[in-house]
């Protein structure tokens, strides 16, 4: 048996030497240690069948050769691991990786483009509240709770208030455009007055490639003294050509609007077919951009003041439609939809 020990000692020590990775140590560690059939156990489980007398020195001999066949296994297995940690380092004085930042949503860019431009112009920004009284979001806005135009903005009332009117001032609900701001704004002011309402609106409709139940809008008001016509169609052409970056023709369409009179579309014409026709104008070579008119005799009223002295402005633009305009999306359901696929493009 020790003639035996002694080749097995022998050949391990040749396939140490030869070991060049964590498995194949961890195999050498099972033929020679291994609890059912490793060699050196096998051995151990013999001894019972030699002579007694040579029981002590063989079992000895044994226990020996299996403490250096352990402590070579161990040594060898620190010497792998630090071989294969030099194998995984790096140079500390390469550059790191591009950390990804997040960015602005393209609604945010273009809002923040559009904004740009108005305080160019010297407008005034103002933020309102989402939700609204039905007084603010119609009444005073010369949309009462008989008139059929109200069919048109299809509204969202908050449940828990449903069945009930707030300090006189009705329902309560989720503002259906920011023309209530209009009222609210001129409460604390005092003509002339220019500024705007960008924000986000709710409209209780079906959804389809242009149209959302979320969106948002940029409401304009100029009130002053001897406001035209002619100077609303005059603004909202520069906005439109600071907006795209380039000259552009439009064209004025009479329109209904309860609170202004008259009301005015404003449309520009194709910016991606030149005017000839394509699928995103439908054919038409225009693009409907926003609405707008003078202000309603009965909305200065309301604001308190007067129709014979006070004239005034206003348009609401979507910012959405005009966005999908500018980066040429034809989808306004995929600014909503957290795809990231579509959000990392901007």
């Amino acid at each position: 048996m020790k003639d035996k020990l002694k080749k097995i000692k022998d050949e391990f020590l040749k396939r140490i030497k030869e070991c060049s990775s964590l498995d194949d140590l961890e195999k050498i560690e099972k033929d020679y240690l291994g609890r059912k059939r490793g060699k050196i156990t096998l051995l151990f489980k013999k001894l019972k069948t030699l002579p007694p007398e040579e029981r002590p020195s063989v079992g000895a001999l044994l226990n020996q050769v299996k403490k250096e066949i352990k402590e070579r296994i161990e040594k060898s297995r620190f010497q792998l691991r630090d071989r294969e940690k030099e194998k995984l380092s790096f140079d500390i004085t390469l550059p790191g990786k591009k950390i990804e930042l997040g960015h602005l949503h393209p609604i945010t860019q273009f809002l923040e483009k559009v904004i740009d431009v108005f305080l160019s112009l010297g407008f005034e920004v103002v933020e309102g509240r989402e939700i609204e009284t039905e007084k603010y979001n119609f009444d005073l806005l010369n949309i009462p709770s008989e008139h059929p135009a109200r069919d048109v903005w299809d509204t969202f009332y908050l449940k828990q208030y449903h069945q009930e009117k707030i300090k006189g001032e009705g329902k309560l609900l989720l503002r259906t455009h920011t023309s209530p701001m209009q009222i609210r704004a001129m409460e604390k002011r005092k003509p002339p007055v220019r500024l705007i309402i960008p924000g986000r609106v709710f409209r209780h409709e079906a959804t389809d490639p242009g149209h959302e139940t979320t969106f948002y809008q940029c409401e304009g008001l100029v009130i002053d003294k001897e406001i035209k016509v002619t100077d609303l169609i005059g603004t909202l052409k520069i906005v439109l050509e600071r907006i795209f970056k380039k000259k552009i023709r439009i064209r004025v369409r009479p329109s209904y609007y309860p609170f202004v009179e008259p009301g005015l579309d404003i449309d520009m014409q194709c910016l991606i077919c030149g005017g000839k026709g394509c699928s995103v104008c439908k054919q038409t070579g225009w693009l409907e951009m926003l609405g707008s008119g003078m202000v309603h005799p009965q909305v200065l009223k309301n604001m308190g003041l007067s129709p014979e002295k006070y004239s005034g402005f206003a348009f609401g633009m979507g910012i959405d439609r005009m966005m999908m305009f500018y980066y040429g999306v034809n989808d306004v359901r995929l600014s909503y939809s957290g795809d990231l696929r579509f959000i990392n493009q901007f």
